[in-house]
This record gives structure tokens, C-alpha cells and sequence, in this order.
């Protein structure tokens, strides 16, 4: 745990207005979340933070890369990363029964700081696109691993062969079902 004992701002002890932090992502940060999509990172987090009376405006910025298996040929390659995110964060005497608004934490008095770990790891899983595929390169090709891509398209080819000769091959029985209509 402390690993993310440094995501933890003290906040109480901050003046009013604008506060900015720098954080790396690594390993050992991915590490504590058991769910993780990834395991192996390298992104650059610039938090800026602005502190009024009652409330916290936390604005990231993401930027880098993680170790994803490309969904195509399954090899591993470093992703590129980015993203942001605003979360605005309400100190209040009693934090409200119905809490659904959408990006707005509340946060009672009685507390001095909040850990911004959990919502930076949601931030970068949150930044890994649903397909992951190697980047094509400076001719528009793709960096997949060759004897994969070959081997992939053969077994399409072999696929629609086989889903063409079960067509053909019809029972008779179906024809006169298809009669019947």
C-alpha cells in the first residue's frame, strides 16, 4: 500500500486556487488493482487541482503507454495512451443519500484528503480502446506478425469453403420443407 499512499493529496493543508502534481504509472501502481486489463505501464499523470471553499476541481491528463496482446495475432505491444478526465469533488456537512450525479464525488468536512488512485486507474482502463491492434506502419501495413496474418486468412478461406460445400450438400428433406412456405 505504500505504492498509493503518494496518490493521496491533503487537501485541508492547500490555499485556495490552483495546485499542480506530477505522478508516473507503473508496474507496481497497476499491481494493487486485481481486476487490471493490463499489467505493465509507462504514463506520465498531470493533475491539476483548483481548490475554492467548499469544493475540489481534479483535472488529469494522461499520456503513455501500456502492454496489451493485440487482438488480431495475440502478440504483445506497447500501446499508446492518452486521456483526461474532470472530476469535481463537493465538501459537504453529510454526504447526500441519492449520490448519482455523473463526475461529482462528495466529500464529508470531517476528512483532510483524498486518494486519487482508484480514479486513475479507471481513468487509464477507461483509455484502452476496445479493439487493440498493432499501429500500421509508415506504408500503411500492418506490423501484426506475418505468419499469423497467413495463417488466419487460410483458415477464413478454408471456412467459407467448408460453409459452401455444407450448403450443397442439402438433404433433400429441407427442399420440400422450404416447399411448404
Amino acid at each position: 500500500m505504500k505504492v498509493l499512499k503518494r496518490f493521496t493529496i491533503n487537501y485541508a493543508s492547500l490555499a485556495d486556487g490552483e495546485h499542480l502534481f506530477e505522478y508516473q504509472v507503473d508496474n507496481k501502481f497497476l499491481k494493487h488493482f486485481e481486476t487490471a486489463l493490463v499489467q505493465e505501464a509507462n504514463i506520465a499523470v498531470q493533475l491539476s487541482m483548483l481548490k475554492f471553499m467548499n469544493s475540489l476541481e481534479l483535472n488529469f491528463k494522461i499520456n503513455g503507454s501500456v502492454l496489451v496482446p493485440c487482438d488480431v495475432c495475440i502478440e504483445e505491444f506497447d500501446l499508446e495512451i492518452v486521456g483526461q478526465e474532470r472530476i469535481a469533488m463537493k465538501i459537504v456537512n453529510e454526504i447526500p443519500p441519492n449520490n448519482d450525479e455523473y463526475n461529482i464525488i462528495y466529500l464529508e468536512e470531517s476528512s483532510s484528503s483524498v486518494n486519487i488512485a482508484e480514479m486513475l486507474y479507471e481513468l487509464i482502463m477507461l483509455s484502452i480502446p476496445m479493439k487493440k491492434v498493432h499501429p500500421l506502419d509508415e506504408n500503411g501495413q500492418a506490423t501484426c506478425d506475418a505468419s499469423i496474418l497467413q495463417y488466419l486468412e487460410n483458415s477464413g478461406e478454408a471456412i467459407k469453403r467448408d460453409k459452401r460445400e455444407t450448403e450443397n450438400n442439402i438433404s433433400p428433406v429441407w427442399d420440400e420443407l422450404k416447399k411448404l412456405k
